[in-house]
């Protein structure tokens, strides 16, 4: 889009504003995808390492007929770990879940430009500027914008044209976010 700025001298300056716009079209396969990728990415290997070393230790300290408050103490460190990793995803997954069947149609309008981006959809529109994504998670068929380390949203990849990723990129970095692909 552009738009002509005078600037006195009787010419006329064209001032080029980029945006982008694109349909996302979503499914529950892609929000399931989208939901497994952040909890992978948040829960992190090292947490799985550390429950492994916890079943390590236990079984370990069980076959050597130990008895002693380590042992419980271990198993409670590691039910309390595994029942961890399994509310984030099942919290998230719910969540978006929800938002999904709230949606007459499974798809929203992506806009942005060099400030500010809209997501709408039959349930609503949000604008945010670009400093509210503190993160762009980069995954295979999805991206995810990340608010905070538990809230985001999700961009079908396959809908954003090369040059509106470029674009989303771009925006994210030079509004101090941070791009982890």
């Amino acid at each position: 889009m552009n738009q002509g700025t005078g600037t006195g001298d009787g010419v006329t300056h064209m001032e080029t504003t980029t945006s982008h716009e694109a349909t996302l079209i979503y499914s529950e396969t892609l929000l399931r995808q989208a939901v497994f990728a952040f909890w992978r990415r948040s829960v992190g290997v090292g947490f799985f390492v550390a429950l492994l070393i916890a079943a390590l230790g236990l079984v370990i300290l069980v076959a050597l007929g130990q008895s002693s408050w380590i042992i419980g103490g271990l198993a409670a460190v590691l039910l309390v770990g595994i029942a961890f990793a399994i509310v984030v995803y099942v919290v998230h997954y719910r969540r978006s879940l929800q938002k999904f069947r709230q949606m007459g149609q499974p798809r929203a309008t992506f806009r942005a430009d060099e400030s500010s981006f809209t997501m709408s959809s039959d349930i609503g529109t949000t604008t945010l500027q670009w400093s509210a994504v503190k993160e762009l998670w980069q995954f295979q068929s999805v991206w995810l914008f990340l608010y905070s380390k538990a809230q985001f949203s999700t961009l079908p990849l396959a809908c954003l044209s090369p040059e509106a990723q470029a674009h989303i990129v771009q925006c994210v970095r030079t509004a101090g976010g941070k791009v982890d692909g």
